[in-house]
């Protein structure tokens, strides 16, 4: 006699709360469906995973890029350069004063610049990239939170903030893969993906070319992935929450890009 079939039980529905996406999947869905990342953020419990994984993720790439780049024998000649040119404008000071003989300058010359090689470069930068991976979570956190309660009138958690700057700091990860690659590709310590491209002889002292230097492309993608994650979570349609981030993201590029090159030109 024929058995009847097995009943297959429906998995039952997460609970209130819990969330339906694996942490992996969150990390890769933020570059094509956000929206749908950013409402389970807002809909389930805070998750530290959501902001500390990416931000770790970004050491790791951070520091692989800055010892991968700073191995580069043309690009560790043009720092090599950049130092001496900078160290002898000190020194040169320093015996018109009287205070050193030539000498004495290109002995504290040389011992300076064996101090601060390739290695001291490579502990300072990779220090920088993890301090600058998990200051960027927060301090796009708090802008976000500011413009919640400011201007949209929403109360949003800070640490749901953490995880929406979190996550969208993979498309920051992105970037820096990109930049290490045309980093190694042009042997040049400052290119990335940005509008200085456009510029066939890039110069450190020139307000405009530092300016579209600072128009990096991915990170004109993460601030609207973030304002993305800012609709949701203050549940305001898109373009109220993209048009303040948008601003506050220009100016603060165009006063770092005009500050940059007003203090190379200065220093040099």
């Amino acid at each position: 006699m024929d058995q009847p079939p097995p009943i297959l039980e429906t998995p039952p529905p997460p609970a209130a709360g819990e969330p339906t996406m694996s942490l992996p999947a969150r990390l890769m869905n933020v570059f094509a469906v956000p929206g749908d990342v950013f409402e389970e953020v807002k809909s389930t419990r805070r998750s530290m995973g959501n902001w500390l994984v990416p931000a770790l993720i970004g050491c790791v790439v951070g520091i692989v890029s800055v010892v991968i780049v700073l191995s580069q024998p043309a690009i560790q000649q043009q720092l090599r350069e950049k130092q001496e040119q900078a160290m002898e404008k000190k020194f040169e000071e320093l015996i018109q004063a009287g205070k050193l003989t030539r000498e004495q300058a290109d002995q504290q010359m040389a011992a300076v610049g064996k101090f601060f090689g390739g290695a001291f470069q490579k502990v300072m930068g990779s220090v920088g990239v993890v301090f600058y991976s998990f200051a960027r979570v927060f301090f796009w956190a708090l802008v976000l939170w500011l413009v919640a309660r400011w201007l949209l009138q929403a109360r949003i958690g800070y640490m749901k903030a953490a995880e929406v700057s979190g996550l969208a700091g993979m498309i920051g990860v992105l970037g820096a893969i990109v930049a290490l690659l045309l980093r190694v590709n042009f042997s040049n310590p400052a290119a990335s993906p940005s509008l200085a491209l456009t510029v066939g002889e890039f110069d450190e002292k020139n307000i405009t070319h530092m300016l579209l230097a600072m128009v990096n492309l991915f990170d004109v993608w993460q601030v609207g992935v973030m304002a993305s994650g800012l609709a949701r979570l203050a549940g305001v349609p898109f373009i109220r929450a993209a048009l303040p981030l948008i601003v506050f993201w220009l100016v603060l590029s165009v006063g770092l890009g005009a500050f940059s090159a007003i203090a190379i030109r200065f220093a040099g």
